[in-house]
């Protein structure tokens, strides 16, 4: 589907960000953000790879890049928001986490543990941004990422619906919005600098 390659555009854009002195305080949050984008680059081909041929097997394609791109981006936030020390010791474990749901929704057919490690960053990212302050200037640009990510879920949700109006479906508008909410974030990352905290 060619709505995928606003994802490989949204990673190829993402890393000018590498060059961006005050992007980055500490080593791992570098690391982390270039797992991030793998991801985001990889969701193209693997979105791409499950509609060309829908099964079981394409479907572990689809979903493992989208849940190494959530984890990443959690263990960013946790650092940003919390401790740089969670967010770093926290990174691993996450990927691990994440990868782990697909393997076992792949093994056993059970979907809860993928849906949490899909919708808990979600959840959990919008509280960090309100509830902690800000390491990094930028915040608005995270609010807008959040904001385009529910309107993706919401354009999932009401697929059926949307296809009744339009014959693309919401499939494809939903890849968009989801690719929207990834620009927002490599274009906070490329353009932030430190803010001093007490």
């Amino acid at each position: 589907m060619v709505t995928n390659l606003a994802f490989l555009a949204v990673a190829v854009r993402g890393l000018r960000a590498f060059g961006a002195a005050a992007a980055f305080q500490e080593r791992w949050e570098r690391a982390a953000y270039g797992i991030l984008l793998l991801g985001v680059a990889l969701v193209a081909f693997g979105s791409g790879y499950y509609r060309w041929h829908p099964d079981s097997a394409t479907l572990v394609w689809d979903r493992l890049p989208m849940t190494v791109a959530f984890m990443s981006l959690l263990a960013s936030t946790i650092g940003e928001r919390t401790t740089m020390g969670a967010g770093k010791w926290l990174l691993l474990p996450l990927l691990a986490a994440g990868i782990a749901s697909v393997a076992w929704r792949v093994a056993s057919g059970d979907l809860r543990a993928y849906g949490l490690a899909q919708f808990y960053p979600v959840a959990a990212a919008p509280l960090m941004l309100g509830l902690f302050p800000p390491r990094y200037t930028g915040t608005r640009g995270l609010w807008t990422m959040v904001g385009f990510y529910v309107l993706a879920k919401i354009l999932e949700s009401f697929d059926g619906a949307i296809s009744a109006a339009l014959s693309t479906g919401g499939h494809p508008w939903k890849h968009l919005a989801g690719a929207a909410a990834m620009g927002c974030y490599v274009k906070t990352v490329a353009g932030r600098s430190g803010i001093s905290r007490p």
